[in-house]
């Protein structure tokens, strides 16, 4: 091989074979480019290829650090006879980088691998190919400095194509993960990632804010402290910044519901939850080549469930756990994911109905008390009816002087009170408090008080209430958010408040319930009256287009009278005038006939009258002789 080297026309084949070599895997990976710029499905010979490269990949790799070992010994140790070995270690890194880079590309194409970490990984582990064909062509042609910057060029690209393979198989912080403090920025891990570690408490990312240990479970956040943890769990290792998987990223809220791109399927569904690609895949079978994850645990039945119960009420950042519903199946769901999770003491601060569990003797107290009250300030407490003990509660003949004080002393029959008329009282959003505790709560009337936003905003744990009458009151648009989380609404009245009639008939529109506005009334009577005078428009019509038939009509009947007496007449004449003419030529015929007569008498006059002549002219006849 040292041969090669000296020889010059050993040599200048050497680089021509470098070079065209290089020329060949340059058109190799554009027709791979070509091949894999669209959709791809994974799996096929491509993709079984394409998983040989983490093998292959590591022998440029060694290949590359041991030239730049023997490049240093021979210089710095003064190791002779390493020099002869070199272009056989640079033909070897350079054919062995062309395979790995080939072979990765068939993986990074069969799979729709992509990310920040895989735009790394690719362009460094190109630019080794470029850099070690450089390495061997100038160490063959002599060229010594240039030979040593691409060597060491070749090795620094390696490290960098290595460390964001190895990111998108571990953590982007592996390596900085156990390192001392000091060396963790210079390792990948970021300053917020070392100052917590030097605190002993974990760095905060997106997807792991867990709730305060004082935020009862009920009100935590569902996608910040429950999908979002996880989604990193179980999920996030392939679709992340550096490591995206079917074009999909799911590390942030953003990019979850943003899907896969490309995709026909979405992956949150909020008009078909059920058909949502985030739940098909992790429902699969688990031999199924589409199954989600594809290794490691698989998502649990009450994960699956929560993340089911999210996407149906909107999957939104601000969802809580309250606006999933109350059920007891719903809250042992996030109770158990929140045990799994670790949050054992949240789980436990999950609400559940009080006064069912409370003794007769308890129920009749608290009854007893608050009937009181209601003697005191005037209201009206009773059952619904005979069979339904639930309580109604109307403050009518004491509105005036009603308020958020006397609203408090409803507070221990709370949970019994199904219906409730504050209407006209002075209650405000601070009383909505309480009437937040009425869980079971299913009508509500709140018109001409001073309740708005902020007090319905308190009212969403309120999962029975159906109806819901806000007349008159201050509330605004933004009562609308509020209502997302209560699925049992089903009327809504809204007269007279700051709420605009677009955006409450566009929320109508989203939801399955009746917002009544006024405007309807309003729009109702224009419309009727609009109606009416249409339809007298329409009669006046008719009436003057009935008299203009009956007008033409007439002119038509008159018309054809005298079009017949024209015609008669003029047939009369006609009649008369051919009686004429026919006298006339009668006459003219008789006087005709009887010229001719005349004229043949005279005729025949004249022809006698001229043989008479002729006669009297003719000599007498000779005698005839005698015999």
């Amino acid at each position: 091989m040292s041969k090669f080297v000296r020889h010059g026309s050993q040599q200048s084949k050497g680089v021509k074979s470098a070079l065209i070599l290089g020329v060949l895997w340059a058109i190799g990976i554009a027709i791979l480019w070509t091949i894999f710029r669209g959709e791809t499905e994974p799996g096929g010979m491509a993709n079984f290829l394409g998983r040989f490269h983490p093998l292959i990949v590591h022998l440029p790799i060694g290949i590359i650090l041991l030239a730049v070992a023997m490049q240093l010994a021979g210089a710095v140790l003064k190791i002779g006879g390493l020099q002869g070995a070199m272009p056989f270690i640079l033909w070897v890194a350079f054919l062995s980088a062309i395979a790995s880079t080939l072979i990765g590309y068939l993986l990074m194409g069969a799979e729709s691998t992509a990310g920040k970490a895989m735009d790394w990984h690719l362009w460094s582990g190109l630019g080794v190919v470029v850099l070690s064909m450089l390495a061997l062509v100038f160490f063959l042609k002599g060229k010594k400095p240039l030979y040593i910057l691409s060597l060491y060029a070749a090795a620094l690209s390696t490290g960098i194509a290595g460390h964001f393979g190895g990111v998108m198989v571990h953590e982007a912080d592996y390596l900085a993960e156990h390192a001392p403090n000091a060396l963790k920025p210079l390792l990948g891990g970021s300053a917020v990632a070392a100052v917590a570690a030097a605190d002993g408490e974990p760095a905060a990312t997106e997807g792991s804010t867990d709730a305060p240990e004082e935020t009862p479970l009920e009100e935590q956040l569902v996608y910040a402290s429950f999908v979002a943890p996880i989604l990193d769990n179980k999920c996030n290792e392939c679709h992340n910044p550096n490591k995206i998987k079917g074009k999909l990223r799911m590390d942030t809220h953003e990019m979850l519901m943003k899907g896969s791109e490309g995709s026909d399927f979405a992956t949150v569904d909020l008009d078909s939850p059920d058909d949502s690609e985030l739940l098909v895949r992790v429902l699969l079978p688990t031999d199924d080549d589409e199954f989600m994850p594809p290794k490691g645990d698989a998502l649990t039945p009450e994960e699956i469930e929560l993340i089911r119960l999210w996407i149906t009420k909107g999957a939104t950042q601000e969802l809580k756990v309250a606006d999933l519903g109350d059920e007891p199946k719903v809250m042992e769901t996030v109770a158990a994911v929140a045990k799994a999770s670790g949050d054992g003491e949240a789980a436990a601060d999950v609400w559940a109905p009080e006064w069912d569990s409370l003794s007769d003797e308890e129920k009749q107290t608290r009854l007893n008390t608050v009937q009181e009250e209601a003697k005191k300030y005037n209201f009206s407490i009773m059952p619904l009816s005979a069979e339904d003990d639930r309580l109604r509660v109307n403050v009518i003949n004491a509105a005036s002087e009603f308020g958020d004080e006397q609203l408090a002393t409803l507070d221990p029959v709370a949970e019994h009170i199904a219906w409730l008329d504050l209407a006209r009282s002075q209650v405000t959003d601070e009383g909505m408090r309480v009437v937040g505790h009425m869980r079971n709560l299913e009508r509500l009337h709140l018109e001409n008080t001073k309740v708005g936003d902020e007090g319905i905003a308190q009212l969403a744990a309120l999962s029975k209430l159906e109806y819901l009458n806000l007349y008159g009151t201050q509330v605004g648009n933004g009562i609308f958010e509020t209502f997302k989380s209560m699925p049992a609404l089903r009327k809504i009245y809204l007269w007279q408040t700051k709420a605009e009639a677009a955006s409450a008939r566009q929320f109508e529109r989203s939801v399955n319930l009746e917002i009544n506005t006024g405007v309807d009334l309003e729009a109702a009577a224009a419309a009727a009256k609009a109606e009416k005078e249409a339809a007298d428009a329409a009669a006046k019509k008719a009436e003057e287009e009935k008299k203009a038939a009956e007008a033409k009509k007439k002119a038509d009947e008159e018309a054809k009278k005298k079009a017949a007496a024209d015609a008669a007449a003029k047939k009369k004449a006609a009649e008369d005038a051919a009686k004429k003419k026919a006298a006339e030529d009668k006459k003219k015929q008789e006087a005709a006939a009887k010229a001719a007569a005349a004229k043949k008498a005279a005729d025949e006059a004249a022809k006698k009258k001229a043989a008479e002549d002729a006669a009297k002219k003719q000599p007498a006849p000779a005698p005839k002789p005698q015999n």
